[in-house]
């Protein structure tokens, strides 16, 4: 069973990103590549809130930020932005939906935004 909670690494995909980056296997190209156009699904969309934590210097537990340092460009670093803020907005990525049909939005919503700015 996966792990799913509200925080922004709390969950599979981005604990799986978060690891990419320290390890210095996570590709942003390919990544931005995989997430295609248009909404992001759940997956993409929970990393794409790990790597907006990240920039904003948060790390989850058991890492330290310097540990999670990504030559990311200028370029990558506004399109993870614009994507996290697309994240929590009504239709803008299949974890919304998600979190609004299991009742627990606004929790989500809470905890996440703050990342996502």
């Amino acid at each position: 069973m996966g792990t799913w909670d509200t925080g922004p690494f709390d969950n599979d995909p981005a604990s799986e990103a978060v690891a990419a980056l320290a390890n210095g296997t996570f590709r942003m190209d390919q990544f931005r590549f995989n997430c295609g156009r248009g909404p992001l699904a759940a997956d993409e969309a929970e990393s794409v809130i790990a790597l907006a934590a990240v920039l904003n210097g948060h790390a989850p537990q058991g890492y330290a930020a310097e540990e999670l340092t990504y030559p990311f460009t200028v370029d990558d670093r506004r399109w993870i932005r614009r994507n996290a803020a697309e994240v929590v907005r009504p239709g803008g990525s299949e974890l919304y939906e998600m979190w609004q049909e299991a009742g627990e939005l606004d929790q989500w919503l809470e905890s996440t935004r703050k990342y996502a700015s």
